[in-house]
């Protein structure tokens, strides 16, 4: 699990969508802080995005990269 995989699944969200293969991949091949650190290079802020802690994250991620960015 690397923040490297984080940003491949932003990108490919971006790309493409999401998939069964690309959801898949959530909290496999990376985990929250992976997350995090991924939009935090990108310019969002994870925790304020998604309000703290909380399980909506992978969501918070999909949306960030639905935007683009």
């Amino acid at each position: 699990m690397t923040v490297e995989n984080a940003h491949a699944f932003l990108d490919e969200m971006k790309k493409s969508g999401p998939s069964p293969e690309l959801m898949a991949k959530v909290g496999t091949h990376f985990d929250k802080s992976h997350m995090a650190e991924a939009l935090k290079k990108r310019g969002i802020d994870l925790s304020s995005a998604s309000g703290g802690n909380t399980p909506e994250w992978v969501g918070v991620g999909i949306t960030a990269a639905a935007a683009g960015a």
